[in-house]
């Protein structure tokens, strides 16, 4: 038998770091028995590793404020009996919320005069085929591409300016040098002044960080622990490309004005494998790509794009490399 808050205690005390062995055991024995539940713990660990550092001390704190906040929304705890899957995850999403919410508390608590109670978290986020337009609270500007999602708050402390980012999206910041703005992504961190740049962070694909204006700041967060964190600054008409499993980071000459195009429904190639311009489609329209043959998926293409079709785009590079494709009404297949 398994009750709901004894779940979401278990994960918070283990991410926090202060499960004792026996409570880890227990853990991983409630994940292996559903499986159901690893992506629920996931989820919140990608949360908690992006949040900003806080200190030990305040951890039972957090643990007794979140458990407070889950009963009083859920009233008095009941044991159940069988695991309902929409339940845990309404249940994973509120406990998401509230450890976003919590280390942010924290973290603010020692650097601002500003309760952080005051903040009040929005996540911004978008299908495939859609894009959308953010103006945050400062008056910095967002565009949000396709199968992205931005986590910010309504109003900003004094101190700094952070937000969470997945997916892509063209940033211009309004500049303030006393507050500087922070993106927290998977693979790393973006620190800004006031400038306005692109950030492509898709999951299973290398970062991307181009700057149009201004400059910025790149953290690389590397898989192997023990490795330092270097800082990247990124110039107007640079880009830097950073394959988190490999560690490789590459600075390149670029034209900033193309990497923020897709804004103006712009779709540039350049050099492209059709592997990564397939991946590009399948966001912005919303098929399902699958390749019949591999030898397509490594034919590099050039092409620029401006509110075509689908059809019309794989018409065109269709007929600078010898391939075939078909489009069904969910699916474009790509073949030999």
């Amino acid at each position: 038998m398994l009750n709901e808050e004894q779940f979401v205690l278990l994960v918070m005390r283990k991410l926090t770091g202060v499960a004792s062995p026996e409570e880890t055991a227990t853990l991983e024995n409630i994940i292996s028995s559903h499986p159901g539940l690893r992506e629920r713990y996931q989820h919140l660990e990608h949360y908690f590793n992006d949040a900003p550092h806080h200190s030990s001390e305040n951890m039972e704190l957090v643990l007794q404020k979140t458990l407070s906040k889950i009963r009083a929304g859920n009233g008095d705890a009941t044991p159940v009996r069988r695991l309902y899957k929409r339940r845990y995850a309404v249940i994973s999403a509120v406990a998401a919320s509230l450890l976003i919410g919590m280390v942010i508390f924290f973290y603010n608590k020692e650097r601002s005069p500003i309760p952080a109670k005051a903040l009040q978290w929005v996540n911004r986020k978008n299908g495939k085929a859609t894009r959308s337009y953010i103006e945050l609270a400062d008056g910095s500007k967002i565009w949000l591409n396709a199968a992205s999602q931005l986590t910010y708050p309504e109003q900003f402390d004094r101190q700094s300016r952070t937000v969470f980012l997945e997916g892509e999206a063209f940033f211009d910041i309004a500049a303030n040098p006393s507050r500087p703005f922070i993106i927290r992504l998977k693979k790393g961190t973006i620190k800004v002044l006031g400038t306005s740049f692109n950030i492509k962070a898709y999951e299973n694909e290398p970062l991307q960080a181009a700057v149009v204006t201004g400059k910025v700041a790149f953290i690389p967060r590397y898989e192997e622990a023990k490795k330092v964190s270097d800082t990247i600054l990124i110039t107007p008409d640079v880009k830097v490309i950073y394959a988190a499993n490999s560690g490789t980071l590459i600075k390149a000459n670029t034209i900033g004005g193309e990497d923020k195009a897709w804004t103006d429904g712009h779709l540039i190639f350049r050099n492209a494998t059709l592997e990564e311009i397939a991946a590009n489609l399948e966001r912005n329209f919303n098929k399902k790509v699958e390749f019949e043959a591999s030898a397509p998926r490594q034919f590099r293409l050039t092409g620029t794009f401006h509110n075509n079709s689908l059809e019309e785009i794989m018409y065109y590079l269709s007929k600078s490399k010898a391939f075939h494709y078909r489009i069904t009404d969910s699916t474009l297949v790509i073949g030999e």
